[in-house]
């Protein structure tokens, strides 16, 4: 049994374009979460998305190298910037936790 890809993507666009519909999902779900659920399901939800992001980047995709974001070299800009708005999505999410707590 082959785990390949079921849409093989061998140009630099089309692995961009997978990873911008990740984040597409990835803001839809936290537009759903910020409009359906209370402020502290939106803000956790925020913080262990942002955790992941630059958890599973740093950890899984550096240090281990077991896969890299996309198999192009565009993946030495996406990855740092995810890294990025994953350290700033747990920030803001605890910050604004904290502020609602107060």
């Amino acid at each position: 049994m082959s785990f390949g890809p079921l849409i093989p993507l061998t140009t630099m666009a089309g692995r961009v374009a997978a990873v911008l519909l990740g984040c597409a999902i990835l803001v839809l779900c936290l537009v759903a979460a910020k409009r359906y659920a209370s402020p502290s399901f939106y803000h956790g939800f925020m913080v262990s998305a942002g955790v992941f992001l630059s958890f599973d980047m740093i950890l899984f995709h550096w240090v281990f190298r077991l896969h890299r974001i996309t198999s192009g070299p565009e993946a030495d800009i996406i990855e740092p910037l995810l890294v990025l708005v994953g350290i700033a999505l747990v920030a803001y999410g605890l910050a604004r936790e904290s502020r609602l707590h107060r």
